[in-house]
């Protein structure tokens, strides 16, 4: 909640942040309620506390419980919607609260269980499982149907009121995006229903609904905290020195296009070229996750000799992948990109 004062004033130097919850609470506990973990990944999970502050959270909603033992995340949960956020004293600095700071913080809860229950067992590729996991996240934010009708979807026979809400939700995205998601998405979607135990199909669609459907905004944050955790042995994380050269591409490009304005003639933007194979397509995904305007400076190159779909077998993954995070961007120029792109490689 901001402070109230009027324009070009400062605020009430006794203003306090105050938290008001939008009443999800009991239906976030309920996505949480299954799950415990370690004190130390709870504080990273959280983002708001440090290890010693979660410690004392445990021992006021859960006094019985073992100094060493995984904290249970619907209890921690409920004491920060109903004590903790609430009080003044709890939150530094003058900063209003993020309107949805309960909903993220169960969205990073349940990223931080789903990294921990598949990153283990890697026999799979996991590309095709986190772009499952972001069309489910990419569904979420159109769904308007119930939660349980949601958690169904992986089921092997979802309910057919599950189904119903599914055609809705496409029906309610952006028409650029249909094709892509109807020949690409979907049936992936179906050909994973009923390959997944009871428990993970609950903690897959039970995350992607709170991240996409609770969370709000930046959905692909907490979909990139579990690829970190999933790609940790791998070299398809950008390193901070790519990071900077996309920076430093933006920059120079709007500084061009301002100097540039009223010029007959617009001055060519740079890109950052990346190869247009598994790994780079993947690191396109990363950059996005790191600076969300990236995809405005990325491009991707072929060798000599190579089929040029993205589409091919051996990129396809990891290209739908991408196409993911653009899609579940902030602005309408992502998400056009990401049908751009997907028209270009299926006519190829």
């Amino acid at each position: 909640m901001a402070a109230t004062h009027l324009p070009g004033t400062l605020p009430d130097p006794n203003y306090q942040p105050t938290y008001r919850s939008n009443g999800a609470g009991d239906d976030l506990a309920a996505l949480v309620a299954p799950y415990s973990l370690s004190r130390v990944q709870l504080a990273e999970a959280t983002g708001i506390a440090d290890e010693a502050t979660v410690n004392s959270w445990v021992e006021q909603c859960c006094p019985e419980l073992a100094a060493d033992a995984p904290a249970p995340l619907e209890p921690v949960l409920r004491y920060l919607d109903e004590t903790y956020l609430p009080d003044p004293a709890n939150w530094p600095g003058d900063n209003a609260y993020d309107e949805y700071i309960l909903e993220n913080i169960a969205a990073r809860m349940l990223a931080r269980v789903v990294a921990n229950t598949f990153a283990a067992d890697r026999s799979g590729d996991y590309r095709e499982l986190l772009a499952l996991v972001a069309t489910l996240v990419l569904i979420a934010r159109y769904w308007d149907g119930t939660d349980e009708a949601f958690l169904t979807l992986l089921n092997a026979e979802p309910t057919a009121q599950a189904d119903e809400y599914l055609q809705e939700a496409i029906a309610n995205t952006p028409e650029s995006l249909r094709s892509l998601l109807a020949e690409l998405l979907l049936p992936a979607l179906r050909e994973a229903r009923g390959t997944f135990t009871a428990d993970e199909a609950r903690l897959l669609t039970g995350y992607a609904l709170a991240a996409g459907y609770y969370a709000g905004e930046h959905p692909y944050e907490t979909l990139n905290g579990i690829h970190v955790a999933f790609t940790a042995d791998e070299r398809t994380q950008p390193d901070t020195e790519q990071i900077r050269r996309v920076e430093d591409v933006l920059k120079a490009n709007f500084r061009a296009a301002h100097e540039g304005a009223g010029a007959t003639e617009n001055p060519e933007p740079h890109y950052v070229t990346l190869p247009g194979d598994q790994d780079g397509y993947e690191t396109a995904a990363h950059l996005i996750a790191a600076l969300s305007q990236a995809h405005d400076v990325i491009a991707f190159s072929t060798q000599p000799g190579e089929g040029t779909s993205a589409l091919a077998d051996d990129r396809r993954a990891a290209f739908t992948l991408y196409l993911c995070y653009l899609m579940l961007g902030d602005d309408e120029s992502s998400e056009e990109r990401a049908a751009e792109l997907y028209r270009t490689n299926r006519g190829k």
